[in-house]
């Protein structure tokens, strides 16, 4: 199983704001690397079954936002916001490497209840039920979400009824369990709560900003790929850098890598390890460790971070160094979280 995927072999950017000025110093190689999920199913989890189990209530809706609104009204802002939830963990899940996870059962048995919002959840017989008759060996429930919104108003100091900044607010809280067929209990329980802020007036400027349902459509969607980055595997973005400054060899190097020769590039880097400038070798054994970790061999990696630190404690290194750490630290979770299925 590869954990690393190469968005582009070479970007060659500077870091103005890394290296402090020191233009040129670095060529920045982009990629992405799988992290885990914070839940480890157990093994026998393939088949998940998502279930929708939300109240709709004004009960969910701040105080203020309850005023004046109708039962079509909740019912269509309820559609609007189950659809760009349920997306969003879904978006998440079908980019994960556990291909079984890819196609979870819908199926919704949405509450009554809402004086005990909290403490309502899915018996055993129930999951064992649920579980029983669709086939599945886990289920994710959806049990609520709160929903809000607001707006805020500051005031020039020198004329205090005239507006300087608007802002509007949408908030939410969101609360998942997890249950399996022999548990009582839940076997995970996790809440998000996100808020998204859009400005309508900037230093008594309006921007071209009508607020509207949009907001509270991208507050979900936003929710629910943090949910389903909790629950799966996901790619993210890195970067590593390669030095290029401090002796030609380095430079030719880096033009090897622009054009895909990163073996040419490795041959100069080992060849410079040679050398009596132990700045110069530091550099090199971390420009090798970047090619190692590109091939996902993160012990060749850190066996070259290790080796460069001993020649000279660069910061960009020491860095890199707590990095790659977190990754050989996150590697037999990842592995048995995505071989095991």
């Amino acid at each position: 199983m590869v954990f690393v995927r190469i968005r582009s072999l070479i970007c060659v950017l500077l870091l103005p704001l890394v290296i402090q000025g020191c233009a040129g110093k670095y060529s920045v190689v982009e990629f992405e690397i799988l992290e885990p999920a914070t839940v480890n199913f157990p093994e026998h989890v393939n088949q998940l079954l998502i279930l929708n189990r939300a109240p709709i209530t004004l009960d969910v809706w701040s105080d203020q936002n309850q005023i004046g609104m109708d039962s079509r009204q909740l019912v269509l802002l309820d559609t609007l916001i189950i659809n760009n939830l349920l997306r969003g963990v879904l978006e998440v899940m079908r980019q994960s490497p556990i291909e079984t996870f890819h196609r979870p059962i819908w199926i919704s048995d949405r509450r009554t209840d809402t004086t005990l919002l909290e403490d309502k959840i899915l018996t055993k017989r129930e999951v064992m039920e649920i579980c029983d008759t669709l086939s599945g060996d886990a289920i994710i429930s959806l049990e609520l979400y709160t929903v809000g919104l607001d707006q805020h108003f500051d005031y020039y100091k020198d004329a205090p009824t005239e507006i300087q900044n608007q802002y509007y607010e949408v908030f939410n809280r969101v609360k998942w369990n997890i249950h399996l067929p022999e548990r009582p209990r839940p076997f995970d329980s996790y809440t998000t709560v996100d808020t998204l802020f859009v400005p309508a007036i900037v230093d008594g400027e309006f921007l071209p900003f009508t607020p509207g349902v949009d907001m509270i459509r991208d507050l979900f969607y936003d929710s629910g790929i943090k949910y389903g980055s909790y629950l799966v595997p996901v790619w993210n973005q890195a970067s590593r850098i390669l030095y290029r400054k401090g002796d030609d060899s380095l430079k030719v190097a880096i033009k090897h890598t622009d054009e895909g020769d990163w073996e040419h590039a490795f041959s100069i880097w080992d060849h410079l390890t040679e050398s009596d400038d132990r700045t110069l070798v530091a550099k090199s054994y971390n420009n090798m460790a970047v090619y190692f970790e590109l091939e996902d061999k993160l012990d060749s990696a850190s066996m070259m971070l290790n080796l460069s630190l001993e020649n000279d404690t660069l910061d960009p290194v020491r860095l890199y160094r707590e990095d790659l750490d977190v990754r050989l630290l996150n590697r037999k979770d990842i592995e048995r979280q995505v071989k095991i299925r």
